[in-house]
């Protein structure tokens, strides 16, 4: 499902985010090419207390495909992770690269004047990493 992202600032600065954290800021791509900065998700109502924007981290392909998060008016990007971490049943995080080429998908709101909010789209676990966790990110 991702609990936890890696990036690497252009001096190759080692930045970590972890889902629980307040505000969490990641780097996102649009479909303009363009960079920018948005909050990964939204943990509880007092965060946006004026948006109707869901409180999670994360949105099911399945929920996409089948028009739930349309009202919100959604956009897809592209989340500049180098890294990304999943927790098994037991705690214990797992730390992947994401596959060559690609990049985890993000779907982006607005979340106020100028806050824009990424949810991580995450489908079925891999088989070969079920043990782990029942969902995972989609790669773009």
């Amino acid at each position: 499902m991702c609990g936890g992202m890696m990036f690497y600032r252009g001096n190759r600065e080692l930045i970590k985010v972890f889902y629980p954290q307040p505000y969490p800021y990641v780097p996102c791509i649009t479909k303009q090419h363009e960079q920018i900065q948005c909050i990964w998700g939204r943990r509880n109502k007092e965060e946006f207390a004026e948006s109707e924007i869901p409180v999670t981290g994360w949105s099911r392909l399945e929920a996409i495909k089948a028009g739930k998060w349309h009202k919100y008016n959604p956009e897809k990007v592209y989340i500049l992770a180098d890294q990304y971490m999943e927790k098994d049943k037991d705690g214990q995080s797992h730390w992947f690269e994401p596959p060559q080429g690609k990049l985890p998908v993000g779907l982006m709101l607005n979340a106020g004047e100028n806050e824009k909010v990424v949810y991580v789209v995450t489908i079925p676990s891999p088989e070969e990493f079920s043990h782990i966790h029942h969902r995972w990110p989609l790669f773009g």
